[in-house]
């Protein structure tokens, strides 16, 4: 009976010493991991495909992690403190994807399904938003998504109640759970504005899973590391006309889109 106790005790020794060593150590610290999954199309029909991990230790990770997603293991290239895992593979979407990030200390994960593809609806092609209009955007549901991120732009010359002329830019920026967003006119045109002379809008809808960024969110990532796993799908944006058609469209090209993106992340 002495002999079976003594190896259970030494059992429960060799089993909670790495446990008592992270406690002690006063190097040990859990990695920040930021993971996204990203299909964009852009104005033209091109799509582009964006996996990226990031891993980040601001006292240095002791090895390289090792980086899963779907029992698939990504390539990746250090830089000071950090190890970024970035390719432009094509994936499926509606699909579920578990990512594992194996490093020093142990094992984090996370879990996000990639929504959908779909489209937007409202306003259609050609459509002119005037100064009494009421803007509604809506689009098709996206399968597996959580919430939709919303990025509208307005840019618009204008007359006021002086006869002068001036220039005016509306921004939006939210999530949305549900599949539409309705926006009065007193919102897009101040009180200053007697007549619109003519502009130009662009507004993009992406389908989003994992924690949206919000105040206070603690994200996804489980076990010995924290941070965030998100899954973005993207379609076609829409342009529309304000006041009246202008001689040449401001829509974003491919470059303006890709920036926009990058400051998503």
């Amino acid at each position: 009976m002495r002999l079976k106790n003594f190896s259970f005790y030494l059992f429960l020794l060799i089993l909670l010493t790495p446990l008592a060593c992270h406690q002690l150590d006063p190097n040990y610290s859990e990695p920040m991991i930021y993971a996204s999954l990203n299909r964009v199309e852009y104005y033209d029909y091109t799509v582009e495909y964006e996996r990226y991990v990031e891993v980040f230790d601001s006292r240095g990770l002791r090895m390289v992690p090792i980086v899963i997603l779907n029992k698939e293991t990504l390539n990746g290239d250090y830089y000071g403190t950090k190890y970024f895992y970035l390719d432009s593979v094509s994936f499926p979407v509606n699909t579920t994807y578990n990512l594992q990030v194996i490093h020093y200390w142990g094992k984090a994960a996370a879990r996000v399904i990639m929504p959908d593809n779909f489209s937007l609806i409202t306003p259609p092609e050609n459509y002119i938003l005037d100064l009494e209009s009421t803007l509604v955007i809506t689009w098709h549901k996206s399968a597996g998504a959580e919430w939709y991120g919303l990025n509208l732009r307005i840019d618009y010359d204008y007359r006021n109640y002086y006869g002068e002329e001036d220039d005016y830019t509306f921004i939006l920026d939210t999530t949305v759970y549900d599949t539409f967003l309705i926006i009065p006119p007193k919102r897009i045109f101040p009180a200053a504005v007697a007549d619109v002379l003519n502009g130009d809008a662009t507004v993009w809808v992406w389908a989003g899973t994992g924690p949206p960024f919000q105040p206070g969110d603690k994200g996804n990532i489980r076990g010995a590391g924290f941070g965030f796993f998100n899954a973005y799908n993207e379609p076609r944006e829409k342009y529309f006309y304000v006041g009246a058609p202008i001689a040449h469209r401001r829509c974003p090209g491919k470059k303006i889109s890709e920036r926009r993106k990058l400051t998503r992340n």
